[in-house]
């Protein structure tokens, strides 16, 4: 299974990544390639704690059946829920362009190769840096999908 923080799979993620531009128009959802980058950032910023998430109760997808289920068994369906630290939408976030977007997508993706340790997610609770690596990797697949990339 792919994980961000195996260097074949990471690079793969970057080449496709790289090929996304203002122009890339979505398949499917609600945000444009500029909010996506923002979202994609939004959860490595969870990861690394630079945004903290809600406290709330325990979901059943932090428990280890369903975390495995969502991060190695099932595609993501078109629409799946996103946790509330990272909708831009109903958050009302602006982003700052798609080239600026991008790279602090990408200067967050670097700092994060050399993290240690993790930040709970929201919805999947404590995770190690393979778990991390799996979400950051099967999260940025599904939003370069809907994006055709």
């Amino acid at each position: 299974m792919q994980n961000f923080f195996i260097e074949t799979d990471r690079v793969v993620l970057l080449n496709r990544l790289d090929a996304l531009t203002p122009a890339s128009e979505r398949k499917w959802g609600t945000m444009n390639v500029d909010e996506m980058l923002l979202h994609l950032r939004m959860q490595i910023e969870l990861a690394l704690g630079i945004q903290v998430p809600e406290k709330r109760p325990s979901s059943y997808l932090s428990l280890p059946l369903f975390r495995w289920v969502a991060l190695y068994g099932l595609a993501w369906p078109k629409g799946s829920p996103t946790a509330p630290e990272m909708d831009i939408k109903k958050r009302a976030i602006t982003t700052s362009g798609f080239d600026s977007e991008k790279q602090l997508l990408l200067k967050r993706l670097h700092e994060i190769q050399q993290h240690q340790s993790f930040q709970p997610h929201p919805l999947f609770g404590k995770m190690n840096k393979n778990l991390w690596g799996r979400l950051i990797w099967k999260h940025i697949d599904h939003h370069l999908r809907q994006f055709g990339i």
